[in-house]
C-alpha cells in the first residue's frame, strides 16, 4: 500500500466546525490509485529553527475517485520558510527548492512548503 511510504497534509481551519481538509500534493500511480496529502493543522513552530508546525493527513482513492484507505495517524512535520527553505519529517531534515509556480509539482515536501509558505498572488 503507498499509505506507508507517503505524507499527506491539507490546511484547514481547525476547532469546531472546520472544513475539509485542504489537499496540497496529489500522487497518481499507475494501477489508477490516487493518494491526497492534506494538511491538517498548522501552528507557529515550537522549535526555534522551524516557522510552523504541520500535522499532516493521507487518503488513498479507487480509479472510480471513491475514497478507500485514510490514514487516522497524525504525521508530524515542520516547515522553514525562510532560506535555507526545509521539511523536517521524523528525524530528518530535507532541502527544499522552494517555488511559488502551481505548474512545478511531483515533490510532496515542495507542495507542503507552498501550500505553508508561499504567498498568494492575484
Amino acid at each position: 500500500m503507498y499509505a506507508h511510504s507517503l505524507i499527506v497534509g491539507t490546511l484547514v481551519a481547525t476547532g469546531a466546525g472546520a472544513a475539509e481538509p485542504a489537499i496540497f500534493h496529489t500522487s497518481r500511480f499507475p494501477d489508477a490509485t490516487t493518494v491526497n496529502l492534506s494538511l491538517l493543522t498548522h501552528q507557529r513552530s515550537t522549535s526555534a529553527d522551524y516557522d510552523v508546525d504541520v500535522t499532516i493527513g493521507l487518503t488513498e482513492l479507487s480509479d472510480d475517485g471513491a475514497p478507500g484507505y485514510r490514514d487516522r495517524s497524525m504525521h508530524r512535520a515542520r516547515v522553514r520558510c525562510a532560506m535555507p527553505a526545509s521539511v523536517f519529517v521524523g528525524r530528518t531534515g530535507y532541502a527544499v527548492l522552494p517555488s511559488t509556480s502551481s505548474h512545478d509539482t511531483g515533490d510532496w515536501k515542495r507542495d507542503l512548503w507552498r501550500a505553508v509558505c508561499a504567498v498568494p498572488t492575484s
